[in-house]
């Protein structure tokens, strides 16, 4: 019986492992963000709500109107 829960634990590090290690290639992409000096204050902001998915939070839509 022993035997059988090491081996389950075995499968279990694999599979933890095989996760961390795809998360980690999830979070380690890079996005590129150009910041023009004639854009309007706030749209690098805005830009990156918008890629990041951010978008439905209401404290960020009220941060962007008091600018």
């Amino acid at each position: 019986m022993e035997n059988g829960g090491a081996g389950i634990l075995q499968i279990r590090q694999v599979l933890l492992f095989f996760v961390l290690l795809g998360m980690s290639q999830a979070v380690s992409e890079t996005g590129s963000f150009l910041v023009m000096e004639e854009l309007q204050s706030g749209s690098f902001v805005g830009n990156l709500v918008k890629t990041l998915g951010l978008e439905h939070l209401w404290i960020l839509k009220r941060l962007n109107h008091t600018q």
